[in-house]
């Protein structure tokens, strides 16, 4: 049998990875420059509305002027891509707590509720697929889209304030806007796999049903469930904000919406460019680990 040697294979996959992580990190100080350049350029920059108070004396304008100038203020261009390599994400302007605090006291229950809302949807989700291709009922499948559809129809604070009518976890929230979103792009993969020539051919040889499953259609799909799963990721991160915010969960989406409503500039600084190392962070692995199971790797 030929093929590529072993250590071409994983010298191409090496530079693969090491060109991914360059990207990362690129992404990761252009997100920082670009975020302090918006600041620069919002409307109303190094300003405060404390400053047009006519009670306050000349003395007390003055030191909030140089609160907001302070280097924990991110004002500067050029050194927040330095405060951020060094751990320093600033103080916050409306709770007075180092940002890095903040986030520290915050990541548990954020953590624990993306996780629980991200596990729930991809398992409602990837089993309510599986079962759909198994049973190859097209009006089971119509019936799905249509309730999907429907279900998508419905804002994601309209399904966070149910969940807090009714009393419920963040994290069953937060599995309630992912799952019609995951469903609908697990079943179109599943269902463009089930159609490949060589399943039909062993559906035809009388290969039994749960080995079809497995292994003509789940493994071949492999590499674009795991590209969704980083896809996945990106929304759970997005949706969070107004799950927590209107649940009233004290996670890292509530401090999102607070900052904003404030116009925290530290604190929404720092976090965007979390975010966006997390999505980067997330599409990496998922891209490497579907680099490493698709067949043309070997």
């Amino acid at each position: 049998m030929t093929g590529i040697p072993e250590h071409n294979r994983l010298g191409r996959l090496g530079r693969a990875v090491a060109r991914r992580v360059s990207i990362l990190l690129l992404l990761v100080i252009t997100v920082t420059i670009l975020s302090a350049v918006l600041v620069r350029l919002a409307p109303g920059f190094g300003m405060d509305e404390s400053q047009l108070d006519l009670r306050l004396s000349n003395d007390s304008v003055a030191s909030v002027r140089t609160e907001l100038e302070s280097p924990g203020t991110l004002l500067g261009l050029g050194n927040a891509v330095a405060r951020l390599a060094h751990g320093d994400w600033g103080v916050s302007l409306a709770l007075h707590q180092p940002v890095r605090e903040l986030f520290l006291e915050r990541s548990s229950l954020s953590l624990r509720t993306f996780c629980t809302g991200l596990f729930l949807a991809w398992t409602a989700s990837f089993a309510a697929a599986v079962v759909l291709a198994w049973l190859r009922r097209p009006a089971l499948d119509v019936c799905a889209a249509l309730a999907t559809g429907a279900w998508l129809c419905l804002p994601a604070a309209v399904i966070a304030v149910l969940c807090l009518y009714f009393q419920l976890v963040p994290g069953l929230a937060l599995s309630a806007i992912l799952i019609p979103r995951i469903f609908r792009y697990t079943r179109n993969i599943l269902q463009a796999a089930a159609s490949k020539p060589y399943v039909l051919a062993a559906r035809a040889r009388g290969v039994h049903e749960p080995s079809l499953m497995g292994r003509h259609i789940c493994q071949p799909a492999a590499p674009e469930l795991l590209a969704l799963a980083g896809i996945s990721i990106s929304m759970a991160v997005s949706a969070m904000i107004p799950v927590e915010a209107l649940c009233d969960s004290p996670g890292i989406g509530q401090l999102v919406w607070q900052s904003a409503a404030a116009r925290d500039l530290p604190v929404l600084i720092y976090l965007t460019v979390l975010i966006a190392v997390v999505t980067c962070v997330a599409n990496l692995v998922s891209d490497t680990a579907s680099t490493l199971l698709s067949p043309e790797a070997w």
